[in-house]
């Protein structure tokens, strides 16, 4: 069934030594960047800034799970000033502007001064927020750029602010404007070029020189280029797929895996999932998936979606055999929140006429969504089909 949905320790030493806040974490909401300044100033605290907007639903999961949670309240009421601040309103949109926020939640600290020090995206659980937060606070993972100036407000073109703003007064730059003022730059260093590098889509020769020069961006803006990078191997992938180019496919991978070498060997499975998944080569997928269910930090939910696709498209029967055995090595202990992936495991043994274990799974999937108060009709008609099959 479609379903949507960095690791250092924490002490115990710090986790013993904090005090307990059972109101969660202290925030103060601002209107303007000068409040948070005067705030660190007074406090002597460094600035965490949570960025949100107002239909942001994972900011509202991190306010109600994580910034509730004990722990959490007692580290970041100690170490920061706590503020939030909404990036589509008034002064809001001048700051994601100027720390190039466009993804929400994003949570960024500033030193007192009002220097960028750590900036990290989505959401988290308590118990890995807790890991973050000590990385936030270690100067050793300081990601200061050089490149950043202390103004707020910049001279940007006048289109670019239309990029921040809410709903139907959104409006984002053509790509031929976008383009044009990008060549007519004499400094395409500056923090404005930046920003503009980082929003928008680049003509094929100006993404070039940019990765040409990555050493002078990196050196200027640090691990932000790894965003432009991602972008332009997004880029290269879409192209991949489109014709079904594997020298392509290899090019946006090392592309991807050199921004996040810790996790290169993951990232490239997956890229080869979604290349052969967008391009249904479902042997090629049946292989991958399967090998991806094998590796320990694997979840139901990575593979899901891939299998998914496999039932409703794929026709190849040692395929979908290869995709439900992956399910099967992933659903076997999960809590009733997860039902859904129960549902494809059995999905795929229905379709390769597995029906004994296929009935038994559908039950299994209809007790767990039963129990998460879920809507659990399509499996019940899963259930049906079944049956009548194990009949004829």
């Amino acid at each position: 069934m479609k379903s949507t949905r960095l690791a250092t320790c924490v002490t115990a030493l710090i986790l013993s030594a904090v005090v307990v806040y059972a109101d969660g974490v202290n925030f103060t909401t601002v209107t303007s960047w000068n409040q948070a300044l005067e705030l660190a100033k007074k406090a002597n605290k460094p600035i965490f800034l949570d960025a949100y907007t107002d239909w942001c639903g994972w900011c509202k999961v991190m306010d109600k799970e994580t910034f509730s949670d004990a722990k959490v309240a007692a580290f970041m009421n100690a170490n920061f000033v706590n503020v939030k601040m909404e990036m589509e309103t008034g002064e809001g949109v001048d700051v994601a502007m100027k720390y190039r926020i466009s993804s929400y939640p994003t949570f960024k600290v500033f030193a007192a001064d009002g220097t960028p020090t750590y900036t990290v995206l989505g959401y988290q659980e308590p118990k890995d927020w807790l890991e973050t937060l000590v990385k936030m606070t270690d100067p050793s993972q300081s990601q200061i750029a050089k490149g950043i100036t202390p103004q707020l407000n910049l001279n940007y073109p006048d289109w670019h602010r239309g990029a921040y703003l809410k709903g139907k007064n959104k409006k984002i730059a053509d790509a031929k404007t976008v383009q044009a003022w990008f060549d007519e730059q004499p400094d395409k260093y500056s923090e404005v070029t930046w920003s503009i590098i980082t929003r928008y889509q680049l003509t094929e020769a100006q993404t070039a020189w940019v990765m040409a020069h990555e050493a002078e961006y990196r050196a200027l803006y640090g691990e932000e280029f790894d965003q432009v990078a991602q972008k332009h191997a997004q880029s290269i992938f879409n192209n991949a797929v489109v014709k079904k180019d594997r020298s392509l496919l290899d090019k946006a991978t090392d592309l991807f895996t050199k921004t996040v070498p810790e996790q290169a060997e993951t990232m490239r499975e997956r890229l080869q999932a979604m290349y052969y998944n967008r391009t249904e080569d479902w042997k090629q997928l049946g292989d991958v998936v399967e090998k991806m269910s094998q590796t320990a930090d694997a979840t139901a939910d990575g593979i899901n979606e891939f299998a998914w696709n496999m039932y409703e498209k794929c026709e190849d029967n040692p395929s979908l055999v290869k995709a439900a055995d992956a399910m099967k090595r992933k659903t076997t202990k999960l809590d009733a929140s997860k039902w859904a992936f129960v549902d494809t495991y059995a999905a795929l043994l229905y379709k390769t006429k597995q029906y004994d274990e296929a009935e038994r799974q559908a039950l299994r999937a209809i007790d767990m969504g039963k129990e998460a108060n879920a809507d659990v009709a399509e499996t019940e008609e899963l259930l049906k089909k079944i049956r009548v099959a194990k009949k004829q």
